[in-house]
């Protein structure tokens, strides 16, 4: 629009003297100078221009001589019949007046263009001299009435507010002119969002102050920050002005965040009243951005070294977010008074009715830090947790069937049982042994009334089938042996139906199924491990040695894995053990259409050593599940199955309950969690049929209780995390799945600062004709991302802020990602010193590229 304005103007300006040839654009204020580069390119972007643009330019040797023979031999070299019809722009970013004066600075008078006055033509606007302004109201652009609004856009000519905003907008559509221009929306538009500049600027502050002075929009971006922020701070220098920004920030906040106090010891470095409110919501934004989140970490910590006002607020109320001391203190405060409470439920609840928004409002402005202080998201989800148990308890309290119990269970696994798993977990990293305490106890409320209710209405049955609960050996024996098609079914030992939906939930990219199942009773390996077998046309039985359950089929002891695996061989199966795949990138050749992946014991065995070590370790476990069905995919398994022998249980060491009478005398076989006694005996003790031997049956005490001292850790019985195990199956509409490619970009090598950007770029793969790669689309990867360094030792360490690698999802529908890697403010480096880049596929292991990126530090920091 403003651009073909400008063309008409000029045309209607010859229309108004036919025979000029020669139309003098005088701009004293240089305010159209920007605009010239791209009124040019539209010019020549026309297919008959109607004129020729000559801009007179000293420094380029463009001056009153270079325009007259542009002129003459541009009309030289036409037809005579086209010269008449040729038409010339003179831009002179001078004064009328030099036509006849000399300037300021000695310069001639332009004489050599006196001529063009009489015989050709002067722009002008409503018979006026052009001004910028002028012109854009003469095109229709709505512009401020107000005087001082007026002034505001065209005060300093070339560099004012309006001049920069036409030369960045000029090729827009009349749509974009159509509402009133004021002053702050040509700056909100010049600038942007001015509070990501802001951060932009606190992240990289020379960078970000070169790109603004080389826009000329300095002046914009300090009047928006004087206006909105009311600070003024050194323009030469951007490292101070993002200092002293910072520290008016946190003074800000904390006075606001206590109540505006008369003593607060430094007023005098407070912004004016009226803005102080956005200060505080800028560095609440701030705290929350994980891209910018670092930088506030570093500046405050300089910021710190001057400003403590610990003293001041130890015993006032109120609380704020940007003074790391401050946020240290009250974290002691509410560490200590939890402590206190933890010892009882009730105190526990008064506990997170005082507190309780507090921590939901540091939870919420510490989780974007690196090095968050206190464990504040921490007790933000043990209060969540403890209304999940007690809505949890409440659904067991009214669910009166068996079918109903087991949904009650299905339905709260994610919410209770696996978030029991990770509180403990942060808890135990984050040395909080009151969390674990409260975390068991309300734990313990719930899963006892829930399996105390079970088990009574469980055991009063005639038998162990449970309404809508599959039994293992049937259920697999449909959906899994006797299906059809390439198919891979893992085999995990004590895999807990929640741990089994933690792996879906890392599997967003396939679809995912996930159902229960009843596992053989008693809730132990050989029984659940055979169990899983196809055994519709086997013989089953059951010997007894020493104090130990050997299922055989077909005559064999399938106890042993061997057993099984020769089994399963004779099935047809392809058995391969998990750390044989795991090892491998490719797929190896001729696997099977049936492969079975035996060998994942890691949870039983730790679990029956430590639970706390368990604990520690069950995530990584998951993970390492989830790989694995990514890698099968990838090998061109359409179908993964997941299945498992049982689950289990997991108590409070110190809470473990008292151990129910079950004499020896009475059983052929006694274990912590079960026993097979004759079953013509009339015993005190519950009891089901054992399906695999009439003779016998499985005594069970009662609930989460022992018929002998055990662990944390246990199975055997018939709780419902024992009892109810997952089926997990994931599906790939791909013949197989090949990662998507990604390309690593850097805008350099040398470092001059602490941070690293990656842009990553995603990028189809090439097609190949091996069937592994075969593929009509790509699948997304997660990335590790590292900066490392080599120590005295020949180690290679990173230098991350966060001391550990940055994951990034990359998926192939995703645009690219730009990733700023924040360096540990500790570390120091020399110029010339060589940091590795470390990018790898967190699944494959693949490095991008293949053989890294090597950084050089450019100066000493």
């Amino acid at each position: 629009m403003i651009l073909q304005a400008l063309v008409d103007q000029f045309e209607r300006r010859f229309q108004h003297e036919k025979r000029a040839q020669v139309c003098l654009w005088f701009d004293e204020k240089e305010e159209f100078l920007r605009l010239l580069p791209t009124f040019r390119a539209h010019l020549e972007s026309m297919n008959s221009p109607p004129f020729r643009i000559l801009q007179y330019d000293v420094a380029q040797c463009h001056g009153q001589i270079w325009i007259k023979y542009q002129v003459y031999r541009t009309l030289h070299r036409l037809p005579e019949d086209k010269r008449r019809h040729q038409r010339f722009l003179v831009y002179l970013p001078l004064s009328e007046e030099r036509l006849e004066h000399v300037g300021s600075d000695g310069e001639p008078a332009l004489d050599m263009l006196a001529e063009y006055r009489i015989a050709g033509v002067t722009w002008r606007v409503g018979g006026k001299r052009p001004t910028l302004f002028s012109f854009l109201r003469q095109a229709n652009v709505k512009l401020p009435n107000l005087p001082s609004d007026q002034q505001r856009l065209y005060y300093g000519g070339r560099y004012s507010l309006l001049s920069k905003y036409v030369a960045k907008f000029a090729d827009r559509p009349p749509a974009f002119w159509k509402d009133l221009l004021s002053p702050e929306i040509a700056q909100s538009r010049l600038i942007g969002d001015i509070e990501q500049t802001i951060l932009d600027l606190a992240v990289l502050p020379e960078t970000t102050w070169q790109s603004l002075d080389g826009k000329d929009l300095v002046p914009e971006f300090t009047a928006m920050v004087r206006e909105r922020y009311g600070f003024e701070g050194p323009n030469h220098n951007p490292v101070r002005w993002v200092e002293d920004f910072v520290t008016t920030l946190a003074l800000t906040e904390t006075y606001l965040g206590y109540g505006e106090r008369a003593d607060f010891p430094l007023t005098d470095r407070l912004p004016p009243q009226a803005v102080r409110v956005q200060h505080q919501q800028l560095l609440h934004r701030w705290l929350r951005d994980t891209e910018s989140r670092t930088a506030w970490d570093r500046w405050i910590q300089d910021v710190e070294t001057e400003v403590d006002l610990t003293a001041w607020a130890q015993d006032k109320p109120g609380f704020c977010f940007g003074f790391p001391h401050l946020v240290r203190m009250r974290w002691q405060q509410i560490a200590d008074a939890f402590a206190t409470a933890a010892a009882k439920s009730s105190t526990t609840a008064v506990f997170f009715e005082e507190h309780g928004t507090l921590i939901i409002e540091e939870a919420e402005h510490s989780k974007a830090s690196l090095s968050p202080i206190g464990s504040w998201e921490l007790m933000r989800e043990l209060q969540e947790y403890l209304v999940a148990c007690k809505l949890a308890t409440q659904n067991a309290e009214q669910a009166d069937t068996i079918e109903a119990l087991v949904r009650v269970f299905v339905e709260q696994a994610t919410v209770v049982d696996a978030a029991h798993i990770n509180i403990r977990h942060e808890a135990d990293k984050q040395s909080q042994p009151s969390v674990i305490k409260v975390a068991d106890r309300a734990y313990a409320t719930y899963t006892n009334k829930l399996n105390g209710r079970f088990f009574e209405r469980y055991v009063s049955g005639a038998a162990t089938s449970i309404p809508k609960l599959p039994f293992v050996t049937d259920r697999l024996e449909e959906r899994l042996w006797r299906a059809k098609g390439r198919r891979a079914v893992l085999i995990i030992d004590a895999l807990r139906y929640d741990c089994a939906h933690l792996v879906s939930q890392m599997l967003r990219e396939f679809t995912v199924e996930l159902e229960p199942m009843r596992a053989a009773i008693p809730t132990v390996t050989p029984m659940g491990m055979t169990a899983l077998m196809p055994l519709t046309d086997a013989e089953v039985e059951l010997q007894i040695k020493g104090n130990n359950l050997h299922p055989r089929v077909n005559g064999k002891d399938a106890a042993a894995r061997s057993t099984r695996i020769a089994f399963m061989k004779d099935f047809g199966a392809d058995c391969r053990e998990i750390g044989e795949l795991e090892a491998l990138t490719d797929a190896p050749e001729e696997l099977g259409e049936l492969l079975v992946i035996f060998g994942h014991d890691e949870v039983d065995h730790i679990g029956h050593g430590s639970a706390n070590a368990l604990i520690r370790h069950l995530h990584i476990e998951v993970e390492r599940i989830a790989r694995l069905i990514r890698k099968l995919h990838r090998w061109s398994y359409p179908v993964v199955h997941v299945v498992t022998d049982h689950g289990f249980i997991l108590l409070d060491e110190d809470e473990l309950p008292d151990e129910v009478a079950c004499n020896t005398e009475w059983c052929r076989v006694k274990k912590e969690r079960f026993a097979l006694v004759p079953a013509a005996a009339d015993l005190p003790v519950a009891s089901l049929p054992f399906d695999w031997d009439s003779t016998l049956r499985v005594a069970l005490p009662p609930g989460l209780a022992f018929f002998k001292a055990e662990k944390s850790f246990s199975h055997g019985g018939a709780a419902l995390q024992e009892l109810v195990i997952p089926h997990l199956i994931s599906r790939t509409d791909l013949v197989s799945a090949k990662r998507i490619g990604v390309e690593v970009v850097l805008p350099t090598f040398q470092l001059m600062r602490t941070t690293v950007k990656v842009t990553l770029r995603p990028k189809s793969p090439v097609s190949s004709k091996s069937k592994q790669l075969a593929l009509f689309s790509a699948t997304g990867r997660t990335l590790k991302l590292d900066v490392l360094r080599t120590d005295s030792t020949g180690a290679r360490v990173s230098v991350l802020a966060s001391s550990r690698p940055k994951e990034v999802r990359i998926d192939a529908e995703a645009n690219e990602q730009n990733v700023t890697l924040f360096f540990h403010s500790a570390q120091s480096f020399s110029a010339g010193e060589i940091l590795h880049l470390d990018i790898s596929d967190i699944d494959t292991k693949e490095r991008l590229p293949p053989g890294g990126i090597k950084l050089t530090v450019g100066r000493d920091m």
